[in-house]
């Protein structure tokens, strides 16, 4: 009875998380094999701690979703010729893994090593209401990667305007490309993550929103829906 209870909280949670696009993905012709993985929630000592060891303060949205699961994962695949080929993939990182982009240079580096920070030749410019600012890749952006996109570029929680030593609390969402380019998707992490859903993870589809778009291979893999 109470394995039934847990699993009966858990199809709800899951749900919840999901917006329901696990039921919808079952009933799609040709999808197979959906999977959400189950995910213990982030105790409020493990946000506090990034927080203390990053000088940011979490989004709200983001603080209320690590505290109902540490990370999110959802995949699929979809059958052709009696094989089942992975296909969609939807990856929020855990605390654990909300790492910074930029990593603190090593006293073994070389003194004239090139550094992303090399890439930050343009002076900066102003921000419009039509387009933002793009980040920085110096210490005036604190940059942390909340999806590594299976290789073809980075969504990244990006808090910019960043004072050395002064706590940073307004976030954006962003995605950088396999370039090195930025592209702003969202304003808020709810935002973000409700794009995510709605594009099923399918590959490469944040390149929607770059002027260039998905490359050929992703088309013809997303054709197949």
């Amino acid at each position: 009875m109470e394995d039934t209870k847990d699993a009966f909280v858990f199809k709800s949670v899951a749900e919840r998380l999901t917006l329901g696009i696990t039921r919808i993905l079952e009933n799609m012709p040709g999808v197979v094999d959906v999977r959400f993985a189950e995910r213990e929630p982030a105790e409020k000592r493990t946000l506090l701690f990034w927080e203390q060891k990053n000088t940011c303060i979490l989004p709200e949205d983001l603080r209320d979703f690590y505290l109902t699961t540490d990370g999110f994962t959802l995949t699929w695949s979809v059958k052709l010729d009696d094989e089942c080929v992975p296909l969609g993939c939807m990856m929020i990182n855990s605390v654990g893994r909300l790492c910074p982009l930029l990593q603190p240079i090593s006293v073994f580096s070389l003194p004239n090593a090139p550094s992303l920070a090399d890439l930050d030749w343009e002076e900066s410019s102003s921000e419009t209401g039509l387009e933002p600012s793009a980040p920085h890749f110096d210490s005036r952006s604190r940059i942390y990667e909340l999806d590594s996109c299976g290789g073809n570029g980075k969504v990244c929680l990006v808090y910019k305007n960043c004072t050395p030593g002064v706590v940073a609390q307004h976030s954006e969402i962003w995605f950088l490309d396999r370039s090195l380019c930025w592209h702003f998707l969202t304003a808020t992490f709810t935002a973000y993550y409700r794009l995510m859903i709605t594009h099923l993870g399918l590959p490469e589809w944040q390149y929607a929103y770059t002027p260039y778009g998905p490359s050929p291979q992703a088309k013809v893999e997303n054709g197949r829906m």
